[in-house]
């Protein structure tokens, strides 16, 4: 039998793909304008993949965003890449389709990223929804801090909505960690959109030791 480790390296490139299908199929619904006929078969061709899946699904006891099963942590934070770390991130994660995902770098400071988020992401007209940003920033701020070898837990996420972020359009991703005090570790990051602005974050992230996540 294949070893797990094994397994998931393998299996890697063809559950991305699969998971970029998936984001397209999403992406093509939110925006079709179909006629019954097309949108019928559509689903009957969705439930077909959803069946050929079903057979291999996995019911972990502890789902997380950086492994298909659960895994011990230890050593986790050595990884410098945030899509291999959280491969299953809703915000990051290549082999999540509800991910955009974003593609991000770090200088050795701070973390980076580039996104055109469409309309499946729309919250006002023309705009993304405010708790797609919440989520974003809780993401960004949380890689800063893995990155930054700081790696906690959200303890609160203050946001402040400076205008609206438009859908369409490519936005610029940023946070790096500002200070820590004790266990409490201060990081801050924005979105902007043509060099403006558009959400800041600021969060108090908590380290916790890693044998509390075995």
């Amino acid at each position: 039998m294949i070893d797990e480790p094994r397994r998931q390296v393998e299996h890697r490139a063809e559950t991305t793909e699969t998971a970029a299908a998936v984001r397209e199929l999403i992406a093509r619904l939110r925006v079709a304008d179909a006629p019954p006929e097309v949108l019928a078969e559509a689903a009957a061709l969705t439930r077909r993949a959803s069946a050929l899946l079903e057979p291999h699904v996995v019911h972990d006891e502890k789902p997380g965003q950086s492994h298909l099963r659960s895994v011990p942590f230890t050593g986790a934070f050595s990884v410098r890449d945030p899509a291999e770390f959280f491969p299953y991130s809703s915000v990051v994660g290549p082999l999540n389709p509800v991910a955009p995902p974003i593609v991000l770098d770090f200088d050795g400071t701070t973390v980076r990223g580039r996104v055109t988020l469409g309309e499946v992401y729309a919250g006002p007209p023309g705009a993304v929804h405010g708790g797609i940003i919440a989520l974003i920033f809780d993401e960004l701020l949380g890689v800063a801090n893995v990155l930054s070898g700081v790696g906690a837990f959200t303890g609160t996420l203050s946001i402040r909505y400076e205008r609206f972020t438009p859908v369409r359009e490519e936005l610029a991703v940023a946070a790096h960690v500002d200070r820590s005090e004790g266990k409490k570790v201060f990081t801050v990051g924005t979105i902007s959109a043509g060099g403006t602005v558009t959400a800041r974050a600021e969060g108090i992230f908590i380290q916790v030791g890693l044998d509390r996540l075995q």
